[in-house]
């Protein structure tokens, strides 16, 4: 009775052992490099002006916050915004991420770049320069985008 005892507490040392973190372990870089792919997937979709595929990306209850704009919450909310902004002609709004960061565990991640809008009205040439902040989240197994935050370099123009 006693051997058995001690067998069944090394059985459980074991598998708690493996719960609390002795299990598989994440590779960041992995992970980076299918963020990196999604980024360029979506500039593909920004630059086809394919409003669905861009508004994809986002998580269900993602938040955009624009620069010049108000903020936006949820997928459904932002694919709207897309298929305002998206589909004026004549814009190009390159962007690209100088540094991602994937959290040890795996589920998190952000990418910081810099982006360039320009759009051509009836009244003339609007460029903006800024830099971005996306917030990465892995759900169900997939990465989505949680938060997108922009923001200008550009000064206020006087009233």
């Amino acid at each position: 009775m006693k051997l058995w005892h001690a067998a069944f507490i090394v059985i459980a040392i074991a598998v708690g052992s493996h719960g609390c973190g002795g299990g598989s372990t994440v590779d960041l870089s992995t992970e980076e490099e299918e963020i990196r792919r999604l980024d360029r997937q979506w500039q593909a979709a920004v630059d086809a002006r394919d409003v669905a595929a861009a508004a994809a990306f986002f998580a269900p209850d993602a938040v955009l916050m624009p620069a010049n704009g108000p903020m936006i919450v949820g997928r459904e909310g932002i694919e709207a915004w897309f298929s305002e902004w998206l589909l004026v002609p004549e814009i190009s709004y390159p962007f690209e991420p100088d540094m991602l960061e994937v959290a040890a565990s795996g589920d998190l991640a952000y990418d910081r770049g810099i982006y360039r809008f320009v759009m051509d009205t009836p009244e003339g040439r609007t460029e903006d320069v800024g830099k971005y902040v996306v917030v990465w989240k892995k759900i169900d197994g997939e990465w989505r985008a949680a938060l997108d935050i922009g923001n200008s370099d550009l000064p206020l123009a006087p009233e």
